[in-house]
């Protein structure tokens, strides 16, 4: 209430108290792919189109490409017609090369896979399930491998920017690093990018140098650029991604795995099969897979895995993957050792999705449920406490602020998507100074829950059970004897 004269008499309403901590809708799917034949009108390139149901696809995408597949495999999945696709559709290209470009885009133009980061503005959506089907599975070999920094030079005050001209190529990102001392010790490449008939020539810019650095790049196998890209933007948005593996061998499935270390990326090999029209025919699993996240979330909630759930729509899988529950020495156990979800006929009938583990190398970052319920619970947050930023320090804005966390925290776990959580204020971060400077520190915990992949029934014999039986033959017996009697 502002110190100001009045002779009268006047209402004030309160806004203070815990805000409520709405959950992020989890299941709006980004998807970036093709239509050649579709109305440029209705489907503009590097456009993200929002799609609500199965009802609101419009009209004249046409039937060639991979979007029109792609959202067909999604709604498959779908109980209710409500979910959501963030659609982008870019240039199909003169070959396969040209068309990745287009798919991976530009993230200054925002085009390709970047138009998504455009959602937000444009449709209030944010995309949080990556695909791009039919793009993801193969490994280049054209593309850039290494490079190698030739002369370190000196005196950088700060990394030089890398950039790659001629080879005819496209996509190739890196970054150098620098030492204490202002040499280049290393170049690593962040996108290997592909089409390159020679390798291009490694240009360093910027970084203050005293001599110049000097580095080569050189060409070979490298990881596919659009599921590198996806990880890149997955990072941007606090979203995961969902890519299909190479679709050949389960070796070939492993030595994609290695390409990734991340907790952000759900590699599923092979593809599926389907009817279409009077074939049966194989299509990339992704489209498949993120239908089916979206309406488990929708369905059971944000923080269930999606493995060992039916896919609906499909007759089998590319290539028969063999499984059991028991044997660990089988191809299902093998791939999921190794971080590669794939697909398998249930025993108890269907065909599922097996696997939930991602490409991390960190202990603590395994689980694809676990890493979407943190991203979820931490969005949610950030985004309740956007009404309490350039409110005054005071008790009260302090107190509201720990109850807003404290609230969902409890509604989480009373949901189970966490095992508990907590909120406190950290003395040793928040000093009279800090908060001079307007800045305050809320320090919370939580822990989503690890799907259960592991059960270990231990049977024992038991002879004991021998004597109770001759026990209850011998009075069983004896009454039966005193009946005939």
């Amino acid at each position: 209430m502002a110190d100001i004269y009045l002779h009268g008499i006047e209402t004030v309403e309160k806004d203070s108290g815990p805000r409520p901590v709405n959950t992020i809708d989890t299941g709006v799917i980004g998807l970036v792919g093709t239509a050649p034949d579709a109305d440029d009108t209705l489907w503009p390139v590097d456009t993200p189109i929002a799609i609500h149901g199965i009802n609101d696809v419009p009209e004249a995408l046409g039937a060639t490409g991979t979007l029109l597949d792609a959202i067909n495999a999604i709604f498959d999945q779908a109980t209710r017609v409500s979910q959501t696709i963030v659609l982008v559709r870019v240039e199909e290209g003169a070959n396969l090369a040209a068309t990745v470009g287009n798919i991976i885009g530009s993230p200054t133009a925002r085009t390709g896979l970047h138009a998504l980061r455009k959602a937000k503005t444009l449709l209030n959506l944010d995309p949080k399930l990556l695909i791009a089907p039919g793009f993801t599975g193969h490994r280049p070999t054209d593309g850039v491998a290494s490079i190698a920094v030739t002369t370190q030079g000196d005196g950088y005050d700060e990394a030089p920017v890398v950039s790659f001209t001629g080879g005819g190529g496209f996509g190739a990102a890196a970054h150098a690093v620098i030492d204490a001392t202002g040499k280049v010790t290393s170049i690593v490449v962040d996108n290997p990018g592909q089409g390159y008939a020679i390798a291009p020539t490694v240009v360093l810019t910027g970084g203050g140098f005293s001599t110049l650095a000097v580095a080569t790049a050189t060409l070979g196998a490298v990881a596919n650029p659009v599921a590198v890209e996806m990880v890149i933007l997955a990072n941007i948005l606090r979203a995961c991604a969902i890519v299909d593996g190479p679709n050949s061998t389960t070796a070939a499935a492993v030595t994609y795995r290695l390409d990734f270390n991340s907790d952000r990326l759900l590699i599923v090999d092979p593809f599926v099969k389907i009817q279409k029209g009077a074939s049966i025919v194989s299509e990339p699993a992704s489209a498949r897979i993120a239908g089916l996240q979206a309406q488990i979330d929708y369905a059971e909630g944000f923080w269930f895995s999606p493995s060992n759930h039916v896919i609906q729509g499909i007759v089998g899988a590319h290539r028969v993957v063999e499984h059991s529950l028991s044997d660990p020495s089988v191809e299902s156990q093998f791939l999921n050792k190794n971080a590669v979800a794939t697909i398998v006929r249930s025993p108890s009938g269907g065909f599922k999705l097996w696997g939930s583990r991602v490409p991390s190398s960190d202990s603590l970052k395994v689980f694809w449920s676990v890493r979407r319920a943190h991203d979820t619970i931490i969005t949610s947050i950030e985004l309740a406490h956007e009404p309490f930023i350039d409110k005054p320090f005071s008790l009260q804005v302090l107190t509201d602020i720990a109850e807003t966390v404290n609230q969902a925290l409890r509604k989480w776990k009373a949901m189970g998507a966490t095992l508990g959580g907590r909120v406190w204020l950290d003395a040793g971060l928040n000093t009279k100074e800090s908060w001079a400077s307007g800045h305050l520190f809320v320090s919370y915990d939580a822990e989503g829950p690890a799907p259960i992949e592991h059960i270990t029934f231990q049977f024992s014999r038991n002879t004991g059970y021998y004597e109770q039986l001759g026990q209850d033959a011998i009075r069983e017996i004896a009454r039966l004897s005193g009946r005939a009697i």
